[in-house]
């Protein structure tokens, strides 16, 4: 049986996007006079800093929704007993000291974000002898018939898996918060969508199967 494919012309198809409609017009008058508010990335280490293996977790954000996920991937992973630092790809500069890493970036026009995308090219020998898992947070994974297009959506993850293979995947729902967001025409589009019922604002991380994907990681990280 083929996996379904999630090409931009399902994802407008199904959320019956029309970009000239007059509620588009009308949310992106709204956006204009709304105001931004600033995400937070945070850069947190967990662990006793003598343990022996350390772990990085990189990841790429714009809107502070994959930072969360990160951050509780690096404090689930501290209970296997290693160190974890958790940094935004931007701040790196050396991954030498780290036994393994886990990278994860937020997803816009299907692709990861392209700070991500050069970090991996950076360090893409280095990785390549680490073990290595990886993780995308995406608001597509919010809807409600999101499993039947998973398969087509683990393509979104194929420019990755060319340059260092995972050990292990993890595809994440995210958060919708256009508070967060700054105004462009993908953010009307954004609203379109969610005015057709498809999408809908709000946190919608799996705390718990971001954790349970954080807990299967230390036998295939650190054997």
């Amino acid at each position: 049986m083929h996996a379904h494919k999630f090409s931009r012309r399902d994802f407008l198809k199904s959320a019956g996007v029309t970009l000239g409609a007059s509620g588009l017009i009308y949310t992106g008058a709204a956006a204009l006079g709304a105001q931004t508010q600033e995400p937070e990335f945070p850069e947190p280490s967990f662990g006793e800093k003598m343990m022996n293996k350390r772990i990085l977790v990189a990841y790429a954000s714009k809107a502070g929704s994959t930072a969360g996920v990160a951050e509780a991937i690096g404090r689930t992973l501290a209970e296997s007993g290693v160190q974890v630092d958790v940094r935004k790809v931007e701040t790196i500069t050396d991954i030498s000291p780290y036994d393994a890493v886990v990278m994860g970036s937020a997803i816009r026009g299907q692709k990861w974000l392209p700070e991500a995308m050069q970090f991996l090219q950076d360090y893409r020998v280095e990785l390549s002898r680490k073990p290595f898992a990886s993780f995308m947070v995406c608001i597509t994974l919010s809807m409600a018939n999101a499993g039947q297009y998973l398969e087509g959506l683990k393509g979104w993850m194929s420019p990755v898996r060319n340059l260092v293979h995972p050990v292990s995947e993890g595809y994440f729902a995210g958060v919708l918060d256009f508070s967060k967001v700054p105004f462009s025409l993908n953010v009307l589009a954004m609203r379109a969508v969610v005015l057709s019922g498809m999408w809908k604002e709000g946190d919608h991380r799996d705390w718990d199967a971001i954790n349970a994907w954080a807990k299967s990681l230390p036998p295939l990280l650190l054997s």
